[in-house]
């Protein structure tokens, strides 16, 4: 019996959009929310430590998988390595600089810094300017944390030990209790109050705050960035979502100052992570991209053209490097990658993240999900059952497609 397996939790937001499509483009294929091995030809959408990897890894024709292996903190180094190689490429202006450090306490980060020896010099440098004159900002992000936990930003070595002497105070306070850790808005200070968790320390990646951004006044001048859906499927085609959202931090946007003083650099005017908003998230704190007011239609098409070839460079530098990026024949996986657009209309690529929480859409836009997941499922999943061609759709944008060998 061929099957659709639906692990994830019935209850979940994805739930009845993926069985919603998976009904409409396969009415013949049994959805069951058990996984079994024994299943002649199984199509399987679960959590990514439910997925059956024996299988995957294999190749298995029978076994089509929801992920590839992806590492998100070897980001940095795939660009690195492919823009030395490929100077001309979109990726080159459109990725901030960035580094890597490997933190185990806090009293090692001036080791860390030593072998982070370009990164050191930058902040001795912001350290050695009189007050006065503005700083280089920095944002810290822990490689294996999700929905902007532990996320700072910061200027100099002083301010960046600052963090991680806070990151271990948190934990010592905590008492081994995690829910404390999500990320919400402190009341007290109207700050967002986003701890992090022992478990998440170690591997951060520090990269340039872009402060130049686009702030559109009829959206009260708040920081926004465009949040993009990206289908992967096999070995390896890519599309770009067309449908994109816009996602705003809840307070009108201020420049980092000068000087990060004592309390470090306040986060609510410059994240834009939704999830770290919680009850305070408003109205308007989602839209959709192309109803943006305040930028044309035409520039939405630069910014769109230039985000897919963004796009594409990114996926074939991951093509290239098998070690970090392993697209598999029999799988496919849907990535949210996040987009800053600069004063002139430009795109910073500011992170890829695997398993995007689709629950920032909000219940207003979830008819972008509705639509996603019917894309998903015609173009990655219903080939796999019946061999049909892949349809073109105009939600989709191809824009790289590995050719064989």
């Amino acid at each position: 019996m061929t099957s659709a397996a639906i692990t994830i939790d019935p209850d979940s937001y994805l739930y009845p959009e993926i069985e919603a499509a998976v009904k409409k483009h396969l009415p013949d294929i049994t959805i069951v929310q058990k996984y079994s091995v024994d299943a002649p030809k199984t199509f399987h959408y679960a959590e990514y430590e439910d997925l059956d990897f024996d299988r995957l890894n294999s190749a298995d024709p029978n076994y089509l998988a929801c992920s590839y292996v992806y590492r998100k903190h070897y980001l940095a180094n795939t660009v690195a390595h492919y823009t030395a190689k490929h100077p001309d490429s979109a990726l080159k202006k459109a990725f901030p600089e960035c580094f890597n450090i490997e933190v185990d306490y806090a009293e090692f980060l001036d080791d860390a810094l030593d072998e982070a020896y370009e990164l050191r010099s930058e902040l001795e440098q912001n350290q050695q300017l009189p007050e006065n004159e503005p700083r280089k900002t920095w944002i810290l992000k822990p490689s294996m944390s999700d929905r902007g936990q532990g996320i700072r930003l910061f200027q100099t070595i002083d301010g960046l030990q600052r963090i991680f002497d806070e990151f271990e105070e948190d934990n010592d306070n905590d008492d081994g209790n995690d829910d404390n850790t999500m990320g919400n808005v402190d009341t007290s200070s109207g700050d967002y109050d986003n701890k992090i968790i022992t478990s998440q320390l170690r591997h951060f990646v520090v990269q340039e705050y872009i402060a130049n951004t686009l702030l559109l006044q009829a959206h009260d001048r708040r920081k926004f960035h465009i949040r993009t859906y990206v289908l992967c499927v096999g070995d390896l085609r890519v599309y770009v979502y067309r449908q994109m959202l816009a996602l705003f931090a809840l307070a009108p946007y201020s420049a980092p100052p000068m000087s990060e003083g004592l309390d470090g650099i306040p986060l609510r005017g410059h994240l834009t992570n939704t999830c770290l908003q919680g009850e305070f998230k408003d109205d308007k704190s989602v839209a959709l991209f192309w109803d943006l007011d305040g930028i044309s239609l035409k520039e939405k098409q630069d910014i769109y053209a230039e985000l897919c070839q963004v796009t594409g460079d990114l996926f074939r530098a991951a093509a290239a490097n098998s070690m970090h990026f392993q697209a598999r024949s029999n799988a496919f996986e849907i990535y949210g990658l996040d987009f800053l657009v600069t004063e002139d209309h430009h795109i910073k690529l500011l992170e890829v993240n695997a398993y995007p929480d689709f629950k920032q859409t909000g219940p207003q836009l979830v008819s972008v999900i509705t639509t996603l997941f019917d894309a998903v499922i015609e173009t990655a999943v219903k080939p796999y059952f019946d061999s049909s061609s892949v349809p073109e759709r105009k939600d989709l944008t191809l824009v790289f497609q590995q050719q064989a060998h």
